[in-house]
């Protein structure tokens, strides 16, 4: 994976449009894609807003992949274990619902 390069999100793109190969490249917290459909640059419009986000919480970041504005998929990624899991930490369910708590 291309976590080597210091970038919390990394993007592989396969692509007819690269001849010499498929194209990558990092992002740090987030990143914002239009994507249009059409015949040409000239003639396109829109057809969805695809996001990439990263948040901190503790010693967890967040990722989030949402599809116009929508939240498609959603991971966590702990910087001191190494651990990753799509399920949420028990320790983010407790610090939000001890939150709740003391409003």
């Amino acid at each position: 994976m291309g976590f080597g390069r210091q970038y919390s999100i990394w993007n592989e793109i396969n692509s007819c449009a690269y001849a010499n190969g498929n194209k990558s490249y990092g992002v740090h917290d987030h990143s914002s894609i239009n994507m249009k459909v059409g015949s040409g640059s000239k003639n396109s419009h829109h057809f969805c807003t695809i996001e990439q986000t990263k948040k901190q919480f503790g010693d967890w970041l967040s990722f989030r992949l949402k599809v116009d504005g929508k939240v498609i998929k959603q991971s966590y990624y702990n910087k001191k274990t190494k651990e990753y899991t799509e399920r949420k930490p028990i320790e983010l369910m407790i610090e939000k619902t001890m939150f709740n708590l003391n409003k």
